[in-house]
């Protein structure tokens, strides 16, 4: 009995380690659909608008000053009131500024408090990256530079600008303006994390969601002969943040043995022999798989098919909501 409570002891606070040491967001990207690659007959670098992925930092402020009040001049054409007019002016002049200060190298000493927001791990410190911040109306755009070169704009929308609307639809909204997704990433609990694009001239979108956390969903745009070996930089260097010998020494604490070699220690606290019910508290799913009734393959698929199934019904109850959904 004693052994068998030791066991079961060491492997639930093993487990508690591991999620609470290395249960990082980058883990789901070991559970990726199995799908032929799919090629968007759209094109998704249509979001740069004037820019072109490799163009340095300069020239990206330059170019997005001239949007931001070029968006200016569009909505204050025709405007007669003089007060909504001079406030339509410093709105984005309040902009152009904050986009231009925004300007940071993603070095190690000042990415404290960018590396816990939405967009954390979009980068890794002291690696030649940089970064912009442009606010607009119903959304945040941050643009990633390599060697000082555009290779990636990640777009946080905000919350109170999509309401209701649930991350299936807003993936079916972005398929109405891309196509059908090319690939799509579910976590081990069937919950609908990402959705994945790539068109012929080489530009990838990656659409996450970061509900859970962030009460919001991410977009992000990037060059894929570029971000590709980057990201496998990034999931390394924050797998390695994650891990390591604070992860190892915390299991070997975990691990070790200290029970008494004469009595069991629950026995010692009331004073007489104990029977414990091991599968108490355990779901039905946990209880079939120990029993051999089932396997966790098999669960895990029926979970993934089950969150499926309710995802295209939110995706057809939300219809009527994602009508006014703007994607970028």
């Amino acid at each position: 009995m004693r052994r068998l409570l030791t066991s079961v002891a060491v492997a639930v606070c093993v487990s508690m380690a591991f999620g609470a040491f290395v249960g990082t967001p980058t883990e789901a990207y070991a559970r990726k659909a199995a799908k032929a690659t799919k090629v968007s007959n759209a094109s998704l670098d249509a979001v740069l608008g004037d820019l072109q992925w490799g163009m340095d930092h300069a020239k990206v402020m330059r170019m997005l000053e001239e949007k931001i009040m070029s968006d200016y001049r569009a909505k204050a054409a025709g405007i007669t009131d003089l007060a909504y007019a001079d406030m339509l002016m410093k709105t984005h002049a309040e902009r152009v500024e904050h986009m231009k200060k925004s300007y940071m190298p993603l070095a190690r000493g000042n990415v404290a408090t960018l590396s816990v927001s939405i967009v954390g791990e979009e980068f890794m410190p002291d690696n030649n990256e940089a970064m912009i911040t442009q606010r607009e109306d119903i959304a945040t755009k941050y643009y990633f530079f390599h060697n000082d070169a555009l290779y990636k704009i990640a777009i946080v929308y905000d919350s109170s600008y999509l309401g209701p609307v649930s991350f299936s639809t807003f993936v079916a909204t972005a398929a109405n303006k891309y196509g059908e997704p090319a690939d799509e990433v579910w976590d081990d609990d069937a919950n609908f994390l990402e959705s994945i694009w790539q068109d012929k001239g080489g530009t990838k979108l990656v659409v996450k969601n970061k509900y859970a956390s962030y009460n919001t969903f991410l977009m992000v745009f990037s060059q894929d002969s570029v971000s590709k070996g980057l990201t496998a930089k990034h999931k390394a260097y924050y797998a390695s943040v994650n891990s390591g010998p604070a992860v190892s020494s915390a299991i070997d604490a975990l691990t070790e043995d200290r029970s008494s070699t004469d009595m069991n220690t629950v026995d010692a606290l009331l004073g007489k022999s104990t029977s414990v019910n091991l599968l108490a508290g355990l779901s039905d799913d946990d209880i079939a798989i120990i029993e051999g009734r089932t396997t966790q393959a098999k669960v895990e698929a029926e979970k993934k098919e089950k969150a499926k199934r309710e995802a295209a019904a939110r995706k057809k109850n939300d219809a009527k909501v994602k009508q006014g959904l703007e994607i970028f």
